[in-house]
């Protein structure tokens, strides 16, 4: 576990980018692969930091690591997602009993002033 959190922080950090991560991840987990064609939760947030900055995060991640995505959320897209009533591990647990293909979550808010998108879905 703890080699997983080194490498989101060094994802977080800039170190190294979300393929890389991936890659490092995949080689930690130690169950065997599933068969068949892999599904992916992709993860769009749109948003501004306290700064006025944009926060661009994309995230495309194999189911199976669809735990880790809570660890890319900015705390506004947490907030947001929370706000509208979204529980997200609930959703992640629906994601991994097989939810079929398509969109999970469409959020399109303001938070003080300033758009805030996040779009989850699994391709």
């Amino acid at each position: 576990m703890e080699e997983k959190r080194r490498v989101l922080e060094m994802v977080r950090a800039g170190e190294i980018g979300v393929e890389e991560a991936l890659s490092l991840l995949e080689a930690l987990e130690e169950r065997p692969k599933a068969k068949g064609p892999t599904q992916i939760l992709r993860v769009r947030v749109h948003a501004y930091d306290e700064e006025g900055k944009p926060v661009r995060i994309h995230v495309n991640l194999p189911l199976a690591l669809a735990e880790l995505v809570e660890a890319f959320l900015p705390q506004e897209a947490k907030a947001t997602l929370a706000g509208k009533g979204v529980n997200l591990k609930e959703l992640l647990m629906a994601v991994r009993e097989g939810m079929s293909e398509g969109k999970l979550v469409e959020i399109a808010a303001e938070e003080e002033g300033k758009p805030v998108e996040i779009l989850v879905e699994v391709a």
